[in-house]
């Protein structure tokens, strides 16, 4: 057996932990957050959520991402990692996942309807 591949198995080994590691505490993260402010969206009939969320800011009954986007990274500057809408009770929400400037993770709950900020958890590395 040639000896780089010996060397590079516990480098391999270590990168595989840390990237299951890193997938866990992201899935656990979103599931918390969800639990604690609503549902997420259901598939209804063949529409996935993006058309829900396309045909909600089409017909008017909220902002487009983009929008509220720009106001959750005044106060949470960074990159956005992920989105969803979801409906809580007869409110829409979206749910957005930063990346900030630290590296850190927050999820910024914010109105759909109005585009203002309701909840920022921030999360782990």
């Amino acid at each position: 057996m040639d000896m780089t591949r010996i060397w590079l198995r516990p480098f391999v080994f270590v990168a595989l932990l840390m990237l299951g590691a890193a997938t866990a505490h992201a899935a656990a993260f979103d599931h918390d957050m969800v639990s604690d402010t609503g549902r997420l969206v259901q598939n209804v009939g063949r529409h996935s959520d993006q058309d829900h969320a396309r045909d909600a800011v089409r017909e008017g009954r909220v902002l487009p991402l983009g929008k509220v986007l720009r106001r959750v990274q005044q106060r949470v500057p960074g990159r956005m990692l992920d989105a969803n809408l979801i409906e809580q009770g007869d409110r829409s929400i979206y749910l957005i996942k930063m990346i900030t400037r630290d590296g850190s993770v927050a999820l910024v709950s914010a109105d759909a309807v109005t585009g203002d900020i309701l909840g920022i958890r921030q999360g782990g590395h």
